[in-house]
């Protein structure tokens, strides 16, 4: 089976990494320039096909017209198993950093989560198979390449996967909204796993038990109650790299 990504810098990632082998590329007529260029000659070297078609061709093969004039069609999404990702993280020097995002709906928020968390140094990111968005063509969109290289974990059941990062020796703690205990009275050094609610169900009973502590993150004005998924994650993501780099920083003095 192949699916469709599209956009700039998702081709261009998938060319460079060659995770998930494309099987042809298709850029519409008229796009040209270094862009097309540094494509042809990527494409040349990976031996992959690069086909020319009508731009209202690749709107409809894309479902999208917000393709910046190149798709990709590509095996589907491989998700990897959650032994094969706590294995993966044995070999990390530093300590693991997980996100796991409960029911997140929003193709867009998830993308852009994914990218976050490959930015701020994340080892991987866990979500539900049910009732929530998988890894598809818009999400890829919206992570710009970082699920190429950003291992991704689709589970059964969160709750019971949290237990097993648990038993696994990670911290498992949520991001959610009115609790008293800050985000920045964290101490996010340690093997972690970051939990994200959804967009309108926050963070689920079954897996808000599974938390060893749940953080707030301070809003600046009362009119703002709480942040989306993506920018909540984004939030905790890079206190968690902040503190991170001092932690190593101090370590060397």
């Amino acid at each position: 089976m192949t699916t469709i990504i599209y956009g700039r810098q998702p081709v261009v990632t998938a060319l460079r990494q060659g995770k998930t082998p494309l099987e042809e590329i298709l850029v519409a007529e008229g796009v040209g320039g270094k862009f097309f260029s540094e494509l042809r000659d990527l494409a040349r070297a990976a031996g992959v096909r690069l086909k020319q078609v009508p731009r209202p061709a690749l709107d409809r093969i894309c479902r999208s017209a917000n393709h910046q004039g190149v798709a990709a069609r590509r095996a589907v999404f491989a998700y990897q198993e959650l032994e094969d990702l706590l294995e993966g993280l044995a070999g990390q020097k530093e300590p693991a950093l997980l996100v796991a995002a409960d029911s997140i709906t929003d193709p867009m928020n998830l993308g852009n989560l994914c990218r976050s968390a490959l930015a701020a140094g994340a080892h991987g990111l866990i979500i539900p198979k049910d009732r929530a968005a998988a890894v598809t063509p818009v999400v890829m969109k919206a992570a710009a390449g970082a699920l190429e290289v950003l291992p991704v974990c689709r589970v059964t059941n969160l709750a019971a996967a949290l237990m097993r990062l648990k038993e696994a020796d990670l911290w498992v703690m949520g991001i959610e909204s009115g609790v008293s205990q800050s985000l920045y009275e964290a101490d996010l050094t340690v093997p972690l796993a970051l939990v994200v609610g959804g967009e309108d169900t926050g963070i689920r009973p079954r897996v808000r038990q599974q938390c060893d502590a749940l953080l707030s993150i301070p809003l600046a004005s009362e009119t703002v109650t709480s942040l989306n998924a993506a920018a909540a994650g984004a939030v905790a993501l890079f206190e968690a790299r902040r503190q991170r780099l001092l932690s190593a920083k101090e370590s060397k003095i």
